[in-house]
């Protein structure tokens, strides 16, 4: 008789242990950093998550100047912008990212739940 509760027990604890395995980490915001040399500006993005490590930067996003079509593809380098051409210069710039840091760093807009971020250009 004595057994049975502490299966129970020991049941409970290893269903506890193994849920905890999946801490729910999502992606809560992007933010863009912009930095200007000559006539480029790079953007970075960084991440905040809902749980450690809090910050990523470089945060792997998809980098566009409007609503994504086809497949996605992240990248951690920077998004170049040259300033050579005379204006007007696309805006806004839109980094796109899964809210899950799993989901794979290719794939379809329409099964992945993605957080979004933008900014303007100004070039010198």
């Amino acid at each position: 008789m004595k057994k049975l509760p502490v299966f129970i027990v020991l049941l409970l604890a290893a269903s506890l242990i193994l849920s905890c395995g999946n801490n729910g980490r999502q992606l809560q915001s992007i933010s863009i950093a912009q930095t200007v040399n000559g006539e480029e500006i790079q953007f970075v993005a960084t991440g905040t998550f809902s749980a450690a490590p809090i910050t990523v930067t470089p945060l792997p996003v998809w980098w566009t100047f409007a609503p994504p079509g086809g497949p996605y593809t992240l990248t951690t380098q920077p998004f170049v912008l040259q300033c050579t051409v005379s204006g007007p210069y696309p805006s806004p710039i839109i980094a796109w990212a899964p809210a899950d840091p799993n989901a794979p760093s290719s794939g379809s807009w329409s099964s992945t739940k993605m957080i979004t971020a933008s900014t303007g250009a100004i070039c010198p």
